[in-house]
């Protein structure tokens, strides 16, 4: 629905006043003759001379109201569809440059992670035109790529260019909490899912932590971690006896959060891309979402129908008697 009225240049409406201009001086010709003085009113004549008046005023007022450049806000419309609202949360640390570890085909033997990464979710999300995405990534420090929106190519270009760059840290409890702030202030209208794609190799601490369990209950949302792992991380399906990674610290908090969570432990470039398959399959239900709506401008059907006033003035100036003849 569209919302109020609003104005480019409001202060042109000062030149309203000068519409009444016509109202106060009839501008036709008149010729004096003094025995028609007494003929009977021409009532037609009348009529037609207050009609022009008029006309002459409100063709003036609807320049000045048009040269004001009115608009109507566009508001927005519900849809329907079936997908989510997903942040995705890719990590750029340096590990997410090397191969996978399990490549069946010999050409992607040699791909990165990240690479591996991009090509799948971009092919997931073009897959998906329901779904609302927005994306985070980090290594040392959060950066918010894309906002969550239906803007589908500004969260397309920022996956596209992400790379992978080692700062010798991993964060990913602050990246996290960025998502998550994502969904503040949004409408409950389809399940919100975290999607974090890393290869773990980072620690939570326990103040952050508490603050993440927070703010997973507070937004609603759920995690899904796909696990790219490495050559040097453990298993975490299979873990090791007596093994304790920093993976599988991240796995066990995360089953910890009180929030739906489930984990894709990924080797090659086709378990991404089944991981990637499984997600859509679990966020696959019916949603709502809020569809902006452009602006209406009014100024064009003003200036119309200010011309056609005008067209109407001329034509009546084209018919004047200009000379009476007794």
């Amino acid at each position: 629905m569209l919302t109020h009225l609003h104005w480019t240049y409001p202060w042109l409406l000062w030149a309203l006043p000068l519409a009444a201009l016509p109202l106060l001086d009839y501008g036709a010709r008149s010729f004096a003759y003094p025995r028609t003085a007494d003929w009977p009113r021409d009532v037609a004549s009348e009529w037609l001379r207050i009609l022009l008046r008029l006309a002459g005023a409100l063709s003036l007022a609807l320049l000045v109201v048009a040269s004001a450049a009115p608009f109507l806000e566009g508001g927005t419309r519900t849809r329907s569809g079936q997908g989510a609202e997903i942040v995705i949360v890719l990590d750029r640390s340096g590990s997410m440059s090397e191969p996978m570890i399990g490549a069946k085909d010999p050409a992607a033997r040699h791909e990165a992670k990240i690479a591996a990464a991009r090509r799948v979710l971009l092919d997931f999300m073009q897959r998906r035109p329901g779904d609302t995405f927005g994306m985070t990534t980090f290594n040392a420090s959060p950066i918010g790529a894309s906002p969550l929106s239906d803007d589908r190519e500004l969260v397309q270009a920022s996956l596209a260019s992400a790379e992978a760059r080692s700062e010798g840290y991993t964060a990913p409890a602050s990246a996290l909490a960025l998502a998550l702030d994502y969904f503040r202030d949004r409408p409950m209208t389809a399940s919100r899912v975290v999607l974090l794609v890393s290869d773990g190799g980072a620690t939570i601490k326990e103040d952050s932590r508490e603050k993440l369990k927070a703010l997973f209950a507070e937004r609603h949302a759920s995690l899904v971690w796909i696990y790219t792992r490495g050559e040097d991380e453990p298993s975490i399906r299979a873990p090791r006896r007596n093994a304790d990674t920093d993976s599988l610290s991240l796995h066990e908090f995360f089953g910890q959060l009180g929030s739906p969570y489930e984990m894709f432990e990924v080797t090659s470039p086709e378990g991404l891309e089944h991981a990637v398959s499984e997600i859509g399959r679990m966020t696959n239900l019916p949603t709502r979402y809020e569809e902006r709506l452009p602006r209406r401008d009014l100024a064009a059907p003003l200036f119309m129908l200010a011309a056609c006033g005008l067209v109407l003035l001329i034509a009546a100036r084209a018919m004047e008697v200009r000379q009476w003849h007794a």
